[in-house]
């Protein structure tokens, strides 16, 4: 008898732990592309006679992830759950900005250094900062990136910018931040074509 209760109590026991750790069906795991469209376009008048190339945009490490990085508190960073980018910050921005500097017909060409084509000018990129600042509901999204041109034939740095943008997060959540990543990777990129255009020798 006394076996046979230590046994039904024991089985009461794994039903109740199995019931303690049962939280029903997860949220799936969801991923978002970094969307960042530019309308604007150059024309073949102001085109030099030059090819530029474009090295892979570089990462501080905490942000070189796919995980969506926010902030709740000054000088802490932590990553979003359940949410995270389709490919990581550095790839996708470079992606962006290649396309923005073919479009605006600047250059003869654009490509990227890791090819086999000789270029004129070179432009490096760092990505310092790419987190959503949630210290105060529901925040702002902040974009860093340092941008350098250079001319590898003379050894000699041509130009060198910090470019910040920030745009409002309009729900406090990370599908809210993933569209202001969008807004402000916009401006950010925008911004770095029309530097190098100015930048970069006639």
């Amino acid at each position: 008898m006394n076996a046979m209760i230590r046994v039904t109590g024991y089985a009461a026991m794994v039903a109740m732990l199995a019931g303690c750790m049962s939280f029903g069906p997860q949220e799936p795991q969801r991923y978002y592309v970094l969307q960042a469209p530019s309308m604007k376009t150059g024309t073949a008048a102001a085109r030099r006679n030059a090819t530029l190339l474009l090295t892979p945009t570089t990462v501080s490490g905490f942000y070189d992830t796919q995980e969506i990085v926010y902030s709740r508190a000054p000088g802490t960073r932590a990553y979003y759950q359940l949410h995270a980018w389709t490919e990581r910050p550095g790839p996708r921005v470079t992606e962006l900005l290649l396309t923005r500097l073919d479009h605006a017909a600047s250059f003869r060409d654009v490509a990227m250094a890791l090819s086999s084509v000789r270029g004129d000018w070179v432009l490096d990129t760092h990505l310092t900062e790419f987190y959503h600042d949630a210290t105060q509901a529901p925040g702002n999204v902040r974009v860093t990136l340092v941008a350098e041109l250079t001319d590898p034939a003379g050894r000699k740095l041509l130009a060198r910018r910090i470019f910040t943008r920030t745009a409002p997060v309009t729900t406090y959540d990370a599908p809210g931040a993933v569209d202001a990543f969008g807004r402000a990777v916009t401006v950010l990129l925008d911004e770095v074509a029309a530097w190098v255009e100015l930048a970069a020798p006639r």
